[in-house]
């Protein structure tokens, strides 16, 4: 951890706040460390190829994640990794041509600061999907009685093992967006829009890059 702090820190009078210095002990929220640690083994080496081209795919080489989870996603997508800036303990990140140098007190402290949801489409009535992906995977369920939790068991279940590939990893998005990103409650129903979303690799993309 490094003890240089930005002057953004600073209170105005050319002193230091000592409770900056001490060492920042930001986590994610506990559900994504239990994605990464339950439901991603549950992947094939294929599903894994397939899921990292995703835009959840770095998530699958995050073995102790800081912060806030929908930022820290937000920033991965924009970050420039290369083994030069690794060895500085800096964080580099380009946006619309414009780089934006981090240290690792900067960076934690960012991305530990809340934010709210972000995805209109989560707020959608619930309605009737029509969703084909929604239709292969629980065609049994009606939409009243269909949860957040009915995802994870899915996952967990012998029958995930006969899933086509890109519907195991979609299941997946699913439930680390759902729970990790946004914090959902595992009794709470999906709106019909978001398994629409999911139907189409494309349009999934585009929404979350």
């Amino acid at each position: 951890m490094e003890h240089n702090f930005p002057n953004i820190f600073a209170d105005g009078y050319n002193s230091r706040h000592d409770d900056l210095d001490r060492k920042a002990d930001l986590t994610l929220k506990g559900v994504v460390g239990t994605i990464i640690k339950d439901y991603f083994p549950r992947l094939t080496q294929s599903q894994r190829v397939l899921f990292e081209a995703f835009p959840f795919g770095r998530f699958i080489g995050m073995h102790v994640p800081y912060g806030d989870p929908l930022l820290v996603h937000l920033m991965m997508l924009d970050e420039v990794r290369s083994q030069q800036v690794f060895e500085i303990w800096r964080f580099l990140f380009e946006i619309h041509g414009m780089q934006l140098d981090l240290g690792e007190t900067e960076y934690i402290f960012i991305c530990g600061v809340s934010v709210g949801p972000y995805v209109d489409l989560l707020h959608d009535e619930r309605g009737w999907s029509n969703s084909n992906l929604r239709a292969r995977l629980f065609p049994d369920i009606i939409d009243a009685r269909l949860w957040l939790k009915d995802l994870e068991d899915y996952i967990m279940s012998p029958n995930y093992s006969t899933l086509q590939g890109e519907d195991a990893v979609m299941l997946i998005q699913l439930v680390l967006m759902l729970k990790g990103l946004h914090g959902w409650d595992v009794k709470k129903g999906i709106p019909a829009a978001i398994y629409k979303l999911a139907d189409n690799i494309d349009d999934w993309n585009r929404y979350y890059i």
